[in-house]
This record gives C-alpha cells, sequence and structure tokens, in this order.
C-alpha cells in the first residue's frame, strides 16, 4: 500500500531522466530525494523507500532515488558503490520480473546479503503515457513486521475490549430495560397476594412494555371494584348468618361447616317477648308494625351482645338469645334488657305513645347446636328439651305478673349475681320436662323500698306454697293474702292466690 501510494505521486516523466550519475546532482533529483527522506522519516515502521530505473531496453537497472541519510546503513539489495548501482542477483531478478510483468505492484520475502528476512513491495511508477518509467521499492524488515503485527495485535485487542465492554455495558442497560419492568410486576404481584390492591404501577418506568403496565393497572382497578363489590354483599349476607353460633359448630370457620355437623353445649337460653304485642300491633298499619319492631329490637340486641349472648333467631316480636360461656352474663343482659326498657318507656311517655311491656325467661342446660336443612339450604338451630322449658318459663311470666324468670338450674349455676335480687315464686310442670321447675324472680332492676319489699315476704311465699303442695289451700291461700295486705303492690303475689283458688298453672 505504502509503494503504491508513494509511485501514485511521482512524475515518470522526470523520473526517467535519472538514467546517469550526472542526474544526482540535479535539482529535480534532490527534490525526490528529499520527498523520499521525509516518507520514510514519517514511516512509524522505519521502512526504507527508493526508486530504480530501468535502461531504454529494460533489461538492467540504472540509477535510482535513494535517500542519502540511509545509504551506507541500510543493507538492502541495492546499494551505491562510488557512482555504480549494485544489486543482488535475486533482487534483480525479482525487480526484472515485475518490470517485465506489466503488474502495478507486488510484494515478496526475500533475504538480504545479511540474510535477513524482508518485505519488499514494488509499485509501478508510470509516465504521462502510462509507461513504466521506473520502481518504487519499499523493504520492511522481518523484525518490522512482527513490530507490526504485534501492534495491530494490541490494538485488535484493545479494539476487541472496548467493543466487548461496550456490548457489556449495552447488553447490561437493555438487559435492565427489560428486567426492570419485571421486577415492578414482580412487586406488584406480591402485593396482589398479601390483599394489597390499593396502588398503581408507574408507567414511566415501563419504557416499551408502557401496554402491559396499562393492562395491569385496568386488571388491579377491576380487582380493587370485584373485591369492593365481594366485601359489600359479605357484608350484606353476614347480617343474615349468625357467626357466633357457627363458630361453636365449626371453629375453624364457615367455610368448613357442613349438613350435619352438630355439637353438645352446656349453655343459658333466654326468651323474650313483648306483653300485649298482638293487640299493639292491630292498632298500627304494617309498615309502622316492622318499624316499631326494629326500633325496639334497636335497643335491646345490643344489651345481650354487650354481655357475651347471640341472637339464636327473630320470631316476630320475641329474641331467643343464647348465652354459651357465664349464667351471670343471662341474667346480667335479662336485667340490662330491663332498665334499657324503662328509659326507652320515658321517651315513649314523654311523646304520649303508648309504653312497652316484656317478659324474660332464663334456663341452663346441655343442648345440641347443628346444622338442618339441605346442602343448598341449610340452617342452624338448637334441638333440646332446655329450650322448650326456657320458653315455657317467659310465657310463665304473664301468669305470675314477673317480668324475669329464671330456673333452679340457672340460679345454682350464678358465681357472681347478688342471689339476694332472687325470690322463690313456684314450683310447677313445664312442656317438655318430666320433672316440675322451680321458677325464681329477678327483682334487682327494682327500686330499693320494693326490693326490701319483696326480700321481707320471701320466706312467707316458701311456706305459703309448701302447704299448697301439700294440698292445705286454706292455709296456703292464708298465707298469701296475709301478704298481700302488707304489700298490696305485688302481684306476683295476686297472681299465686289465684293459682291457688283455681288450682291451675
Amino acid at each position: 500500500m505504502q509503494a503504491e501510494t508513494t509511485a501514485a505521486f511521482i512524475d515518470g516523466n522526470i523520473h526517467r531522466g535519472f538514467s546517469s550519475s550526472k542526474s544526482m546532482s540535479t535539482k529535480p533529483y534532490k527534490r525526490y530525494n528529499g520527498a523520499l527522506l521525509k516518507t520514510m522519516q514519517a514511516d512509524e515502521f522505519a521502512s526504507f523507500i527508493y526508486t530504480v530505473n530501468f535502461s531504454k531496453s529494460g533489461k538492467s537497472i540504472h540509477y535510482g532515488v535513494i535517500p542519502d541519510i540511509r545509504q551506507e546503513q541500510q543493507k538492502t539489495p541495492l546499494f551505491l558503490s562510488g557512482s555504480k548501482l549494485v544489486t543482488s542477483e535475486s533482487f534483480e531478478k525479482l525487480i526484472r520480473e515485475f518490470h517485465q510483468s506489466k503488474q502495478t505492484s507486488k510484494t515478496v520475502l526475500l533475504k538480504d546479503i545479511s540474510n535477513v528476512q524482508k518485505y519488499i513491495s514494488f509499485a509501478a511508477i508510470l509516465d504521462s503515457k502510462s509507461n513504466s518509467a521506473g520502481i518504487v521499492v519499499v523493504e520492511v524488515s522481518n523484525h518490522q513486521v512482527s513490530q507490526l503485527k504485534e501492534k495491530l495485535l494490541e490494538s485488535m485487542l484493545v479494539t476487541i475490549s472496548l467493543l466487548f465492554i461496550s456490548l457489556l455495558v449495552a447488553s447490561i442497560f437493555f438487559a435492565r430495560k427489560i428486567t426492570g419492568p419485571f421486577e415492578q410486576l414482580t412487586d406488584a404481584i406480591e402485593r396482589l397476594i398479601k390483599n394489597d390492591f390499593n396502588f398503581n404501577l408507574s408507567l414511566s418506568g415501563f419504557g416499551g412494555f408502557t401496554y402491559l403496565a396499562k393492562q395491569f393497572n385496568l386488571m388491579i382497578l377491576k380487582l380493587q371494584v370485584s373485591r369492593n363489590e365481594l366485601v359489600s354483599t359479605n357484608k350484606a349476607y353476614s347480617r343474615f348468618v349468625p357467626h357466633q353460633i357457627l363458630k361453636l359448630i365449626s371453629p375453624t370457620g364457615i367455610k368448613n361447616t357442613a349438613l350435619g355437623d352438630c355439637v353438645e353445649k352446656e349453655m343459658t337460653i333466654l326468651f323474650c317477648d313483648i306483653r300485649g304485642f298482638t293487640s299493639l300491633s292491630e292498632s298500627m298499619p304494617p309498615s309502622e308494625n316492622f318499624s316499631f319492631i326494629n326500633r325496639y329490637l334497636k335497643i335491646m340486641v345490643p344489651v345481650i351482645n354487650k354481655y357475651g349472648g347471640t341472637i339464636d333467631k327473630y320470631m316476630g316480636d320475641g329474641i331467643m338469645a343464647l348465652f354459651p360461656n357465664s349464667a351471670d352474663h343471662a341474667v346480667q343482659a335479662a336485667v340490662g334488657m330491663m332498665e334499657t326498657l324503662d328509659k326507652y318507656n320515658e321517651k315513649l311517655r314523654q311523646r304520649n305513645l303508648p309504653t312497652v311491656k316484656i317478659g324474660l325467661g332464663l334456663h341452663t342446660g346441655k343442648m345440641m347446636l347443628g346444622t338442618v336443612g339441605t346442602s343448598s339450604r341449610m340452617d342452624v338451630t338448637v334441638i333440646s328439651d332446655t329450650v322448650n322449658a326456657a320458653a315455657r318459663i317467659e310465657a310463665l311470666t304473664k301468669t305470675f305478673h314477673s317480668p324475669i324468670l329464671i330456673s333452679e338450674e340457672l340460679r345454682m349455676r350464678l358465681e357472681h349475681f347478688d342471689k339476694k335480687n332472687l325470690r322463690f315464686i313456684a314450683t310447677c310442670f313445664v312442656q317438655g320436662k318430666s320433672k316440675p321447675v322451680t321458677l325464681y324472680e329477678v327483682f334487682s332492676q327494682d327500686t330499693i323500698s320494693v326490693r326490701k319489699e319483696k326480700l321481707h315476704n320471701q320466706n312467707g311465699m316458701i311456706k305459703a306454697w309448701q302447704h299448697y303442695k301439700k294440698g292445705d289451700d286454706e292455709r296456703a291461700l292464708m298465707l298469701y293474702q296475709r301478704l298481700m295486705e302488707k304489700s298490696p303492690s305485688d302481684k306476683a303475689l295476686l297472681a299465686l292466690i289465684e293459682v291457688v283458688q283455681t288450682g291451675r298453672l
């Protein structure tokens, strides 16, 4: 390449004039000599450049342009000895073959007179008629070629290293462009698994995956809407499901509750009923009936819940509640319901509205809780004579004019309730029980004076009932009448007198 480039800049017509020793003193010769010298000095690999000229016959080499600075130092196949051009036979053969071949350039490997291998390149110098006017010769030693190879290899290694680093950086950059969005998606999926739906993916970090992020955000939005609808639906359904009772049947959750699941447990059951509701409802339009009941339940149910009770069912104006943990809680709830009703009635009186009266019957015993129905429609129910007994006790509150009646079984299980606020009423048979049930009135909600009066009458009431059970109706009636004279406002005494007189209970 260097030989061809140098040959292209040489004027072949002038170069043909360098054919004798006289021409070496001319200005053109010196100018070409200087140009070749500069070309050689600019060569990083210290190549030796010179030109040769042929005789007119083209069979022998005449004078050439050899840079003076290297003539004696450079051991070339061609050198000057005085004014005579001296060449080696092999070199002259090569250059003659190149001249006769009419080639424009050629490179060969040749040993010089010191037996050192060199790469020699030839390039034809052409005149204005494109005829050969000489040859440019560029010599590069094997050592210089090795240096060139080393530098080329070093350059290639540097280039490859830079290319590898560039590719690595580019790979990391593009990999980050790809993995970044998927890392965000992974984090988003983990949040969804944890039931966190209140977020959106930022579109700015997704690059070419923006459409994917938009679709993911749309999915989250739909999930949020579906989840909110599901939560609202579950909340709505939960108002119709007795969750606390289901927990007793299936502690592991409602999803694991199957048809026929049941459990036996001792509990206290409370029945509550509005007195004279039938006649009261007849004076109201249908819509007002429901409004009235719901206002009443709104004040009663929280009291039951406060003391650990749970509503088993609503029966029109009646309430059936279960207390699985404590008999004391059941009695406290009954007393609290009476106190709450007194406050409610006071508001009704202020508005000149009829007041509400209720009766509460409570009983304790073992009962079966379980699911009945079909696989498509199940319900929770309580199966036990305890339920029937409690309902009958509640009905007897009308007979004995006592707002709260409890059974002997319940009284025996009381641990904290003050039993001084209880009094014996009667022993009688109730539906569903083969043995008689002993009834006690709870009067802790009464005024202090009434409570003292009822406590004072307790012994006399017990003696009077004992005489009645023995068949001594006259003695029993006399004792009740004496108590009635002292406590004319005690309606339970009046009811007991009626029982003795009629013999019906």
